[in-house]
């Protein structure tokens, strides 16, 4: 290999470089998604946090949602990782979001790997912060149903090599079994989008996931490389889904390395017709 190439590859992998730290310490994206549902309140949606931090104490997090001039917050889970033991900075962040407008809040599979201790401690840090905590329970905000899906970790992990052989299946079943029927014009906030078919044969006219992070990396015309069960190629990664007359936004989230996929909020709202992703920078 000459000389020529050594260092064009090495400009490459140092562009390359650059590239990877600027997006995982300073972009903060906002995608932007319109849903034919009426009434629905203007929502930004975080999900995903796990330990990645927006300036001291979340503040370019909190700025950036406040610009975002939401009428409702969604936190669509794993807002803190399962190795976390101190809730401090989660509690301060979710007093700040409450200053700005209602937060509703469902559990991830980073939050169901708590000890059962911890997470008595999780959940009651997220009510002491004035957000609802959703746990297989349903709200009405402004005439629409919000449900909030609530798994054990069975349904995440299983056995194998990975660990994720054998892990359980949500089905509509499963969904009757721990949130009821679905009413009409139901929001379901889901962590994991993989149940998709299922959510929308329940009846959900709207699921906000994340769980996937956008596929970690994220190639032109290709999408998502990697799911969080080690799947490669997963097929709902980042953006807007339909089943019939039924949507799902998923969130490629902020936390976690990624590559070509910057940190974002999603912000949701109601319209005539449903659209795909914008993105613009911060």
């Amino acid at each position: 290999m000459d000389k020529k190439t050594i260092a064009a590859g090495a400009a490459c992998a140092a562009l390359l470089g650059a590239w990877g730290a600027a997006e995982n310490t300073a972009l903060l994206r906002t995608a932007e998604y319109s849903v034919p549902l009426r009434g629905l309140p203007r929502t930004v949606q975080i999900s995903d946090l796990h330990k990645r931090c927006f300036g001291t104490h979340q503040m370019r997090l909190l700025h950036k949602t406040e610009s975002l001039e939401p009428e409702l917050i969604v936190i669509t889970g794993d807002l803190i990782s399962r190795t976390e033991r101190d809730f401090t900075e989660t509690a301060r962040l979710l007093r700040g979001l409450c200053s700005i407008a209602p937060v509703l809040a469902v559990p991830g599979n980073h939050e169901a790997d708590l000890p059962p201790t911890l997470y008595t401690e999780y959940r009651q840090t997220v009510r002491e912060s004035g957000a609802v905590y959703l746990e297989n329970q349903t709200v009405l905000l402004n005439g629409i149903p919000f449900a909030g899906l609530s798994l054990p970790p069975a349904y995440y992990r299983g056995g194998g090599r990975f660990g994720f052989a054998g892990k359980k299946q949500v089905t509509v079943g499963t969904l009757h079994r721990r949130l009821g029927f679905c009413a009409p014009n139901t929001v379901l906030l889901a962590h994991n989008p993989l149940w998709f078919p299922a959510y929308a044969e329940w009846g959900a006219a709207l699921t906000l996931s994340g769980h996937v992070h956008g596929g970690a990396v994220r190639l032109p015309l290709i999408g998502g490389i990697l799911s969080p069960e080690r799947c490669f190629f997963p097929k709902y990664d980042k953006g807007y889904y339909t089943d019939g007359t039924h949507a799902m936004i998923v969130s490629g989230g902020l936390g976690k390395l990624r590559l070509f996929n910057p940190p974002e909020l999603c912000r949701i709202s109601a319209q005539a017709c449903s659209g795909r992703a914008g993105t613009s920078p911060e």
